[in-house]
């Protein structure tokens, strides 16, 4: 579809007057249709296609063209015509092309379907519980990347880590014996490399929503399932927050003490993506 307005009235007159029986090639595939059905949602990109506000472009057959795959484009059609909806195995990818001809009603039917309502709501919500979600599953991809290309290895190992800093109270810094027997809880390093490995990602307590014991285990299964989405094959566990029954802690000064709160291993197998 073309984006240019008609230079005058003449122009504008010839272009609303579009048969009533519309010949459409999408992408190369042929459909014929009512220009009412075309024009069902006021507010589609469709509509406004044949809205006579823009010029539309027509093949060599005279047949009016929209640059898009139309492999998935009968059910749209079907929808518009009378509400059909398109089989569960294809939801997803008709769902992309409601959205790109903003058929927003189709939309909203298919994100509440039983096929995709985990998809678009339940792990939508998850992904909000963490405020970086986009970043920390690009970062743990980056860090497997360099992990594999530094080190050579054939599974790369990323850890994903949230801590909380928890300065200690300055009334236990007047007492060498509290001091001791809160140090006693934790087992300490004083750099998180040495803590976590070299390859981490770090993400503070206050970018979690909710408490990290209760959201980022579903957090993790749903950057693995995302990763595993785009072709990457990883597997992930919860290591904990303790080592040798003692809470891991990175700290350097009194006022640097950062708890660990929870820490998922992620396992990436670069040849099991290869055999695939």
């Amino acid at each position: 579809m073309s984006e240019e307005f008609p230079e005058n009235e003449d122009e504008l007159a010839n272009l609303n007057q579009f048969p009533s029986v519309i010949n459409l090639n999408v992408g190369g595939r042929k459909f014929a249709t009512r220009l009412r059905t075309l024009k069902r949602f006021p507010d589609s990109m469709l509509a406004a296609m044949f809205s006579g506000r823009h010029a539309v472009e027509r093949d060599c057959d005279n047949c009016f063209f929209i640059d898009r795959d139309g492999t998935y484009f009968e059910h749209i059609l079907n929808f518009l015509r009378d509400d059909t909806m398109p089989p569960v195995n294809v939801s997803q990818v008709v769902l992309t092309e409601a959205l790109y001809y903003g058929i927003d009603d189709l939309v909203d039917i298919l994100k509440s379907s039983p096929a995709l309502f985990a998809e678009f709501v339940v792990r939508d919500n998850i992904r909000k519980k963490l405020v970086c979600y986009n970043y920390v599953k690009e970062e743990l991809v980056r860090l497997a990347r360099l992990e594999a290309e530094e080190d050579e290895t054939i599974v790369s190992k990323v850890r994903l880590v949230t801590t909380k800093n928890q300065p200690i109270p300055r009334d236990l810094q007047f007492s060498k014996q509290a001091y001791k027997q809160y140090y006693r809880k934790f087992k300490t390093y004083d750099s998180f490399e040495k803590c976590y490995g070299k390859y981490y990602v770090h993400i503070p307590c206050e970018d979690v929503v909710g408490h990290p014991d209760d959201v980022m285990g579903q957090v993790a299964a749903c950057i693995q399932h995302d990763l595993a989405t785009s072709g990457y094959r990883c597997g992930h566990r919860n290591e904990g927050s303790y080592d040798d029954h003692k809470i891991r802690t990175v700290t350097w000064c009194d006022e640097e003490f950062h708890v660990c709160m929870s820490c998922h291993l992620f396992d990436f197998d670069w040849l099991a993506i290869d055999a695939t």
